[in-house]
């Protein structure tokens, strides 16, 4: 397909989509692919379907699928891996109403919309992710992506599949936090943050009022931001700040999978800390 026909169907590049065909479900042996693929079902089919409850050739049809996408990334599978021991090293239990309020800030296209959404609702909890991004465009792609992400499982045949307007579980807003926190429908506060691969060397005044912000958003009692980072030394400014807005880092840790990028010293989700209110 002609570069300038995927942009306007997909909303990225074809050298975009051949980067980003990596295996997120692994075969058998890999412990974290049965967990993955059985909380991705269970968040497209609105928890009426798991994998032991599939036909075998199904889940098989499904997996290969998956790895012949161009839509989910093995990136996607090492973060839901370091959100596993983040999350357990943070001594939180966010969403024990059974509902989970997350924010996705800075979300970008949101390549990890639909794993957030299918991590923190294992175990059959509601998921309600406000993804938000001053950029319209960014937004724009976010949808598509989530959207072809669920139209994977419809084409599979997984039982239940709701359209993702009736499903409501993650909301795409192009606009500023700040102005939208506690109106309307967007909660005043969330069991969880997430921010992937912030950013603290681009602005740090305007990072340090996100991360002020951000911390004072988070539930009291249970609520855990999330931050990865691209850069070593960028991580470690990151939480030098949030300690100082009175954050508790109470886990942070190098990923052993991160993926090198064509700049010195980055890679995809290089760092990931889990941060509470002090």
């Amino acid at each position: 397909m002609p570069d300038e026909l995927v942009e306007r169907f997909f909303g990225v590049s074809e050298e975009f989509n051949q980067s980003q065909k990596l295996i997120i479900l692994p075969g058998e042996g890999d412990g974290a692919g049965t967990d993955l693929l059985d909380a991705l079902i269970e968040h497209f089919s609105d928890g009426e379907a798991g994998v032991s409850n599939l036909d075998p050739k199904l889940v098989k049809e499904l997996r290969e699928e998956l790895e012949r996408s161009s839509f989910f990334s093995g990136d996607m599978k090492h973060l839901w891996l370091m959100l596993e021991k983040a999350l357990a090293k943070s001594g939180r239990a966010p969403g024990v109403d059974g509902e989970i309020r997350l924010l996705n800030l800075a979300c970008g296209h949101c390549e990890e919309g639909s794993i957030l959404s299918a991590f923190f609702g294992k175990g059959g909890k509601r998921v309600r992710q406000f993804a938000m991004d001053l950029r319209d465009r960014e937004i724009d792609k976010a949808k598509r992506r989530y959207s072809m992400t669920e139209a994977l499982f419809q084409k599979a045949g997984i039982p239940g599949v709701k359209e993702t307007d009736e499903q409501n579980t993650v909301e795409f807003v192009a606009d500023d936090a700040t102005h939208l926190v506690g109106y309307g429908q967007v909660p005043n506060r969330f069991d969880v943050i997430f921010i992937r691969h912030q950013n603290l060397w681009h602005d740090r005044e305007v990072w340090r009022k996100i991360y002020e912000f951000v911390i004072n958003r988070l539930d009291p009692e249970n609520g855990v931001l999330f931050i990865t980072s691209y850069f070593d030394r960028e991580h470690i400014l990151a939480l030098e700040m949030i300690r100082s807005l009175g954050g508790k880092v109470v886990f942070s840790e190098q990923n052993p999978n991160t993926r090198e990028l064509d700049y010195p010293g980055k890679s995809t989700d290089r760092h990931v800390a889990a941060i509470v209110q002090s």
